[in-house]
């Protein structure tokens, strides 16, 4: 949207929220291999549920149980899809 009026001669813009923290910038060690990889799955898990893909969905998040050391065969949700 434009508008005709100049620009106000007050103060300058300011954001509206501070910047946000990048990964591991609040971390008082570096994270683990295994955390970063954790992370990117997560990251790429949201995309595949933002997108509808179910099936690529359920695979990363297997990857994800796995990786953490969750058995999906040791029952629950994980466990009731096979």
């Amino acid at each position: 949207m434009t508008t005709d009026r100049p620009p106000s001669d007050g103060m300058d813009p300011t954001p509206a929220q501070p910047a946000s923290v990048g990964l591991g910038e609040l971390a008082t060690v570096d994270p683990s291999p295994r955390i970063a990889v954790v992370a990117s799955l997560a990251g790429i898990l949201s995309r595949a549920v933002a997108l509808g893909d179910g099936e690529a969905a359920r695979v990363v998040h297997e990857a994800i149980g796995r990786l953490l050391g969750l058995d999906p065969a040791a029952g629950g949700r994980a466990g009731s899809r096979q």
